[in-house]
């Protein structure tokens, strides 16, 4: 198993890890109002990029399929809170996590056009 593959599998366990900590953290009690308008939305923005940013780091899709991927994740999360307590959705969110990704996938797409321009 060469380096890149553990740091690949890295980015995969990492990537996975703040999905359950979205998720699980996101249900608890203490998670209602941890984050006040309008710091939440950057967190929101950050962390979906984030996890776009592992996805393409991993390389197990295409830099579409990992923006596809995480404004569906954004998506699944925003309609997780309409049955918690305290939690409600917004649409607003949904829009930060979905320009965290495209910002990710944007600057990914400029550098490899960048680094296949100079190998020409």
């Amino acid at each position: 198993m060469t380096i890149t593959y553990i740091y690949r599998f890295g980015f995969i366990i990492f990537f996975l890890c703040l999905v359950l900590a979205l998720f699980i953290g996101g249900s608890q009690p203490e998670a209602v109002g941890l984050f006040e308008p309008p710091v939440d939305k950057l967190v929101h923005f950050f962390y979906f990029a984030t996890f776009t940013f592992l996805i393409v780091m991993s390389d197990i899709m295409p830099l579409k399929y990992a923006a596809m991927l995480t404004v569906a994740l954004g998506a699944v999360d925003e309609l997780h809170q309409m049955v918690l307590p305290g939690r409600s959705p917004g649409f607003d969110d949904w829009l930060a996590d979905s320009f965290g990704a495209v910002i990710v996938v944007c600057i990914f797409s400029i550098v490899r056009k960048q680094q296949i321009a100079r190998a020409i």
